[in-house]
């Protein structure tokens, strides 16, 4: 077994890894590993309480900066109930390299998702609802709020391909992709959602924003016919978001 070095205290942590783990782990600091773990923990149960995930379903990813480990959450395991000794540590292939849980069974999904998307540091999926509504339909979620265009671009697409969950067919996992290369979040056909983020908090955000886009959307089809935004209005609202709204960074 394998040690990490704690930076903080300069002193051995109790966190121990196999012999063949790979330098790139061996030199990442106990506190980003720490935070990471506090953040896959923080998601599942804000999940659970947000009412996006029931019982054991649902998945929280979150890539180690610099490496090709992921953290992920146990099949089989309350998300409500999470704390980080139940956090597995996998790689890229989908392999276990710490943790006593078996990891989910949409591993495969995941580390395909933080290999083929950059800017996809957290993968949260989840069995929302409404969004889970259109996605049993295999249909993609209309882009009927401003909302939607500022932080998906437009309409919430549909996996093309897909088969059922778990999946490790090559076609089904990078048709999944390319659904999320069009939006931050993407409809698994008859199963749920699977949103991204450049940090824990979007990749949060967008899991709950989907929900209440998907819910909205619901009614506004119940009660008749919304307009979707066309190409053009799209076009503003997306400079509208670039020049004028929020925060300006320094």
């Amino acid at each position: 077994m394998i040690l990490i070095r704690d930076s903080v205290h300069d002193s051995l942590n109790m966190i121990m890894f196999p012999e063949n783990i790979g330098a790139s782990l061996l030199n990442v600091d106990r506190v980003l590993l720490d935070k990471i773990m506090e953040d896959v923990v923080y998601i599942s149960k804000t999940l659970f309480e947000e009412r996006l995930v029931k019982g054991t379903f649902g998945v929280v990813s979150e890539r180690i900066p610099g490496t090709e480990y992921v953290v992920i959450t146990p099949t089989g395991f309350k998300k409500g109930k999470i704390v980080k000794e139940n956090l597995v540590i996998v790689d890229l292939g989908g392999r276990v390299v710490s943790g006593n849980l078996k990891p989910s069974t949409e591993t495969p999904m995941h580390v395909f998702i933080h290999k083929n998307i950059k800017e996809a540091n957290c993968v949260v999926h989840t069995h929302s609802p409404m969004a889970t509504v259109f996605s049993i339909l295999g249909r993609e979620i209309p882009c009927v709020t401003p909302e939607q265009v500022f932080n998906f671009g437009g309409k919430i697409p549909i996996v093309k391909k897909y088969s059922y969950p778990g999946t490790t067919n090559i076609e089904e996992l990078e048709s999944i992709v390319e659904a999320l290369k069009i939006s931050r979040a993407a409809l698994l056909p008859k199963h749920g959602v699977i949103v991204y983020g450049e940090t824990a908090e979007e990749a949060l955000d967008n899991a709950i924003l989907v929900e209440d886009i998907a819910t909205s959307t619901v009614f506004a089809l119940i009660l008749g016919q919304p307009e979707e935004f066309t190409e053009e209005e799209i076009r503003y609202l997306q400079k509208f978001k670039e020049l004028r709204y929020g925060q300006k960074k320094p």
